[in-house]
């Protein structure tokens, strides 16, 4: 152990110690629940705000859009900032300044102060990710990293249902800038908390690693250069873009396609997340197991599941009519995708050039948003003007359940010689 309590580790060690590990772990779950609570908690105050300002449902969708822009606009600079400061530091600030920008809101007196303090969420919210990514898969032995990080990603469900629910009773009771306000208690103590644990050192900072003292531009060209990297970004955004879309129009979907109501269509919608919520982790402990002998296990899992995840759901919107039937196998798909989620997010770390896990996290969450959750809705609603919300569906889930696939088995031809040269690199 040296001066900084940092244990020497082997890819089979706790970096801190096992119970000092977990507990920084568990600070940046708790910090990632309330990330997305406090994202999430502008869409049960919706009603309230516009029964009170009278805004356009133009105007209510900005406040959600602002807060995506302000991600992508500082996604870049901060994670130059985590790798060559410390990912703790920078999480614990992030999170201080988004749950001051969620509070702001709570005084503000007009839309347009409203939005402003949105897209100061987005931007807190920005650094976040990244920082944790680049922690949890050095901080954790190797054989627990897909599952921890399955276990992280799964927290963004848990922030969303808690976001959506205590936001709509706090609003209810006692008006909607109490909700934004007591939403934002929770992460200044855990951001105050996670601010003073400990992190590895940056090898930018270590006067032994004086070879990796390399400027952000050579990282960008060493991570365009590995093919790897850049399928395991697609891979994401292309896994993300169908369920992005059928979360989003499944209320619609229910409504208009069975006449259920729009309040019962959305509790079904949230509870295939409840119901999904253990396939990340599941996945991920299982990705482990197989990763200890033979690291391309995890790919070939991940492709089984996703074209299946594929072929279920073309058969639940294409020749399914019966709801129930219909949700059942919608659910199953989801937990088969999810379950296989982790393991394009490990190598998007894996393969990063060593003090670039940030930017590399960055670069895959920024692919997301552009090519998956962004135009995923969109391009099913465009779809659907022109024919049903049926075949907008059915289209966006195969087209992009097929890419999904050729992508994984693509990640799997290149996967061995990028992990061998970037081993012999690090």
């Amino acid at each position: 152990m040296n001066n900084n309590g940092i244990q020497n580790q082997s890819n089979d060690d706790y970096l801190f110690g096992k119970a000092k590990t977990l507990r920084i772990f568990a600070l940046f779950a708790l910090l990632m629940i309330f990330d997305f609570a406090d994202r999430m908690v502008i869409a049960a105050l919706l009603p309230a705000i516009k029964a009170e300002w009278h805004i356009s449902d133009a105007q209510s969708g900005l406040l959600s859009s602002i807060l995506f822009i302000g991600m992508i606009l500082f996604a870049i600079p901060l994670s130059l900032l985590i790798d060559r400061w410390s990912r703790v530091k920078t999480a614990g600030l992030m999170g201080f300044f988004w749950s001051l920008a969620s509070l702001a809101g709570a005084f503000t007196q007009n839309i347009g102060q409203l939005t402003i303090t949105r897209a100061a969420v987005g931007a807190g919210e920005s650094g976040y990710t990244p920082a944790a990514y680049a922690w949890i898969t050095t901080a954790l032995p190797i054989r627990r990293r897909q599952l921890a990080l399955g276990i992280f990603t799964t927290s963004q469900t848990i922030g969303l249902a808690i976001g959506v629910a205590l936001g709509g009773y706090i609003a209810s009771h006692f008006g909607w800038r109490y909700a934004l306000g007591l939403m934002a208690i929770p992460g200044f103590i855990i951001a105050a908390l996670l601010y003073c644990q400990h992190d590895y050192p940056n090898p930018s900072s270590d006067p032994n690693l004086e070879q990796y003292q390399i400027s952000t531009r050579d990282n960008l060209k060493k991570i365009l250069a590995t093919p790897s990297l850049l399928l395991a970004y697609f891979a994401s955004a292309m896994g993300m873009l169908p369920w992005a879309s059928v979360f989003y129009f499944l209320p619609t979907f229910l409504n208009r396609q069975y006449h259920i109501t729009v309040q019962s269509a959305s509790y079904l919608t949230s509870g295939i997340l409840i119901l999904t919520i253990g396939a990340l982790p599941l996945g991920g402990w299982f990705m482990d197991r197989w990763n200890l002998n033979k690291p391309t296990t995890k790919l070939v899992y991940a492709t089984s599941t996703a074209a299946l995840a594929t072929v279920i759901s073309v058969i639940a919107f294409g020749l399914v009519h019966n709801y129930l039937l219909q949700y059942a196998m919608i659910v199953l798909a989801f937990f088969m995708v999810s379950s296989g989620g982790t393991s394009t997010l490990f190598i998007t770390q894996e393969l990063a050039p060593r003090g670039s896990k940030a930017l590399s996290a960055t670069c895959s969450v920024m692919t997301i948003h552009l090519l998956g959750s962004a135009p995923g809705p969109y391009l099913t609603g465009l779809i659907s003007d022109h024919y049903d919300l049926t075949t907008a569906l059915l289209s966006i889930i195969l087209v992009s359940g097929c890419l999904y696939v050729l992508a994984l088995l693509s990640l799997k031809h290149f996967y061995i010689r990028d992990l061998a040269r970037i081993c012999n690199t690090n």
